[in-house]
């Protein structure tokens, strides 16, 4: 078919002019600009979030065209057979084909304009932060596919109207089929549900808003076009179509083609879209497999391959959509890039099949109970989303795939667990906090293993040790939860082993809020139940865990606790200050030390109450901070903090907050040779041994320390599993990062840090912390105020009594007396008096935040305001300008026109 491009041209430019030489059109552009602005950023979430992209209008952008295509195409052909030119422009030298061409190219030139004009919101986003150019464009591009689908669609619907109107709300129609014919479907069947899902627009669009452009959305969309645009040329064909052919009116000829090739269509997208062909346009690549993967892969043995078993449910809720998509996905990319080293089996499971058989009996996976929202009959349903990894007799089972997992990393390191049978062994040493789980003699309950025990396992052996026992164990590594916590034999027994050179992780926290009983700073059996404590021997005392540390070359202070006012979340400003966010906009930048593998690819961490690091003082080791707090930090005591009372002890969170300009660390390395000074004679090297011997022996000194260990807690890994978008945590990553730096296995650590990068509003936080800095100096001020009344109080007391004691008129009982009786006068005076400045200063700490929340608001309403008003406005004054300027033709006209009549 030979297309003339030369009248397609001149067809397009024409309906261009016409709708640029309009105001209308320049509205329809400004309201455009300004409803997808307000999209973006009025929403209270784009704050909440604290996210530079564009998620907020990714979630309604198909929802925004419902009202803005139609009013787009309504008047491409309606608007022509109102003036009663469809006739002129059918008579044309041109084809039907050339001439829809024309008017479609047109059109969509008008929403390409509208687009690039509101690219505005991408420049306001780097004005707030960094966004991800490369995701913005992706989204943009998916902007620019879905409008030309629905453009296509709503000039079908301008086809069949005589009226503009009428073509508005017949394009809106069209138009919302494919927007909402999943969910129209959902009403009557849930599997006639499953099989609209791939008809609509969201599940397609969803690629192009995660950053990835996919063979299948760009067929889809192609597709719909092309539908549109024949059912055009169909439509204007009609005035040529004869009554009947065959006896079969023409219209039934023409719709049974129409239907054919709708059948057509959907068949070749299905085929070809199942191929993984894809681009990540993403600045981190999370959608494709990385060059460590790809060097993983290369290392396994080609003849000990690994087998991967999916068990996968054909259909699952909303919410594990996208994680079965991508799991898919990468399964396939790893199959093909392995090639004989992995072989890949993906079995569609259901509940009561053979496949789901085999998943429970041999396995042991069983279906996972998920909370379904678009079902109209249930509540929940059964999905299977397990993976099985097989080499030899080598095993690795993952139950289920949460949605919060990251794909890659989980399906590579469980293909190199299973291929290299050799596992390196931790460890677990047995402490007052029991990871393994066990008997709660308090509550008498049984206690679950810590979920950092059964990710450990998916890598390595775990064991459990005792400090005693911990030398004559064949362990590549120990990881030793709240050290403090150990008598001191087991410190002796322990420090030796760790000298000695065996990679350990220690985690040390002055307040675990999991157990406050076992702070260092508690007494064992303190708080025990009194009925226990007749029943149970008392516990030995704490060892010095202080002295423990500073032996490794570690200074720690049990009792002192560290707080940060930095805290980039909104929605978690409730909070105190001692729930330490660390992370790069903290005005530190050695928040995380981008030379060490375990910290440099960090982006938040999230510590509770957590305690100070410092080099011990005459060290030779090397200390090497992992993390530290922003600049707007302070200690306080453990005393402070925790108070004791009938019911139990309870956390004061009415502390003064006063920044100290310390930047505390709360990680750090230690590495050092090793100099175990707590050898006896008996463990020196005979005289016969070289010292060429005795240095082979020798091993260098490396620990990790972690001054927290509710940072590994159970709601972390709720968190990990779930994925929220602004609670993306790297507490889990951070943790085996650092057990894998102590043992120097550090393949995993760049794959495991791959996660999309926490883009925030910088300028909005930067913004923010000058009016947290405010705050905190005028709770400071009132403070200091208070103190100051408060001595001039005391000052007067002590005054007056000591002018009573003063006196020479008295003798010493009496003096005694009237010095009693005017402190306790004065006493119940200062006690008024001190409740008085406490409520006033009180009231002025208050009344500062108040303050700062009006502040921090009215920065969120001017963003919103430049990010959704200020946009529009040039192209609502070109519009203006336009308006005037045709205004003063068609004035000019009538007076030229007048001037003719006249003369």
């Amino acid at each position: 078919m030979t297309i003339n491009w030369r009248i397609v041209r001149a067809l397009g430019r024409r309906d261009l002019l016409m709708y640029f030489s309009n105001p209308t059109g320049y509205v329809f552009i400004t309201l455009f600009i300004f409803l997808s602005a307000a999209a973006a950023f009025w929403q209270e979430r784009f704050f909440l979030n604290n996210l530079a992209n564009l998620d907020q209008l990714n979630t309604v952008f198909p929802y925004l065209l419902l009202f803005f295509v139609p009013a787009l195409t309504m008047a491409v052909w309606a608007e022509e057979r109102k003036q009663g030119t469809d006739e002129l422009l059918l008579t044309l030298p041109a084809t039907d084909f050339e001439v829809v061409l024309g008017k479609y190219l047109a059109t969509l030139g008008i929403y390409t304009v509208s687009l690039l004009l509101s690219f505005s919101h991408v420049l306001v986003l780097f004005w707030l932060g960094s966004p991800d150019l490369g995701l913005m464009l992706g989204n943009f591009f998916g902007y620019w596919l879905i409008g030309g689908a629905l453009i296509a669609v709503g000039m079908v619907a301008s086809l069949l109207a005589t009226s503009t109107t009428i073509a508005f709300i017949l394009g809106a129609l069209f138009c919302a089929l494919l927007v909402f014919v999943d969910a129209a479907a959902g009403i009557f069947s849930r599997d006639l549900e499953t099989w609209l899902v791939p008809l609509g627009v969201f599940g397609h669009f969803g690629d192009f808003a995660r950053g990835v452009v996919t063979l299948s959305g760009v067929l889809y969309f192609l597709s719909v076009t092309g539908l549109a645009l024949y059912l055009n040329v169909l439509l204007i064909g009609r005035r040529h179509w004869p009554a009947k052919a065959d006896g079969i009116a023409w219209w039934q000829h023409q719709a049974i083609r129409a239907l054919a090739l709708v059948v057509a269509v959907i068949s070749i997208n299905a085929i070809i879209g199942r191929a993984p062909l894809r681009l990540d346009v993403t600045a981190e690549r999370l959608h494709s497999l990385s060059s460590e993967t790809h060097r993983l892969l290369g290392e396994l043995e080609d003849d000990r391959p690994v087998f991967v078993q999916a068990f996968i449910s054909p259909e699952v809720p909303e919410a594990l959509v996208q994680t079965r998509a991508d799991l898919l996905s990468l399964l396939r990319e790893i199959d093909a890039v392995g090639g004989q080293r992995v072989e890949v089996a993906i079995r569609e499971t259901e509940p009561f099949t053979e496949a789901a058989r085999d998943a429970r009996e041999r396995f042991g996976i069983l279906p996972r109970q998920v909370l379904d929202e678009r079902a109209a009959r249930s509540s929940v349903q059964d999905v299977f989303m397990g993976l099985v990894f097989t080499c030899g007799a080598e095993e690795q089972v993952i139950p289920f795939f949460e949605r919060g997992y990251p794909v890659e990393y989980e399906i590579v390191r469980s293909v190199r667990v299973v291929a290299n049978t050799e596992r390196k062994r931790i460890g677990v040493v047995g402490t007052a906090l029991e990871l393994f789980g066990g008997l709660d003699f308090q509550t008498m309950r049984q206690n679950r293993p810590w979920p950092v025990v059964e990710e450990l396992e998916k890598q390595y052996e775990v064991v459990q040790v005792t400090p005693a026992t911990a030398a004559e164990q064949d362990v590549d590594a120990l990881l030793v939860a709240l050290p403090s916590s150990l008598p001191q034999g087991d410190m002796d027994a322990l420090l030796p082993v760790i000298q000695s050179g065996v990679p350990t992780l220690l985690l040390v926290d002055p307040l675990p809020i999991i157990d406050i009983d076992q702070s260092p700073s508690e007494q064992p059996g303190a708080n025990q139940n009194p009925f226990m404590q007749q029943q149970q021997a008392p516990p030995p005392p704490k060892g010095n865990i202080g002295a423990f540390l500073s032996r490794l070359g570690v200074q720690w202070n049990p009792s002192t606790i560290v707080w940060d006012a930095y805290n980039p979340h909104p929605d978690l400003a409730s909070l105190p200050p001692e729930v330490v966010f660390v992370g790069r906009g903290n005005q530190n930048a050695n928040a995380f030390n981008v030379e060490q593998p375990a910290s440099s690819a960090l982006q938040e961490l999230v510590l509770l109450y957590p305690g100070e690091l410092r080099q011990a003082a005459g060290s030779e080791n090397v200390f090497i901070p992992l993390a530290e707090t922003g600049v707007a930090s302070g200690q306080l005591f453990y005393q402070q903090i925790v108070q004791r009372s009938f019911f139990g002890a309870q956390l004061n969170r009415n502390l003064p907050h006063v920044p100290d300009g310390e930047r505390y660390v709360v990680a750090a390395m230690v590495v050092g040779e090793s100099a175990n000074d707590n050898a006896s004679e008996a463990d020196e090297p005979d005289e016969t041994e070289t010292a060429t011997d005795t240095a082979a022996t020798a091993s260098p000194l490396r620990v990790a320390v972690i001054a927290d260990l509710d940072f590994i807690s159970e709601q972390f890994f709720q968190l990990r599993a779930t994925g929220p978008t602004n609670l993306n945590f790297d507490n889990v990553t951070f943790f085996l990062n650092a057990m894998d730096a102590v043992l120097g296995d550090e393949a995993f650590i760049n794959l495991r840090s791959r996660r999309v990068k926490h883009r925030t509003l910088e300028r909005v936080e930067r913004q923010t912390q000058s009016f947290i800095e405010q705050r905190t100096a005028d709770e400071q001020a009132a403070e200091a105020e208070a103190d100051a009344a408060l001595a001039e109080a005391q000052a007067r007391l002590e005054e007056k009594v000591a002018a009573v004691s003063e006196r020479t008129d008295l003798d010493a009982q009496t003096k005694q007396i009237m010095a009693r009786n005017l402190q306790e006068v004065e006493n119940r005076r200062f006690e008024t008096l001190e409740a008085n400045i406490e409520t006033e200063k009180q009231a002025k700490i208050q009344a500062s935040r108040e303050v700062v929340e009006a502040q921090i608001r009215g920065i969120q309403r001017g963003i919103r305001t430049f990010a959704v008003l200020l946009p529009p406005i040039p192209v609502f004054i070109v519009g203006v300008w336009m308006f005037l300027r045709r205004r003063r033709r068609e004035k000019e006209g009538a007076a030229a026109a007048r001037r003719l009549r006249d003369a």
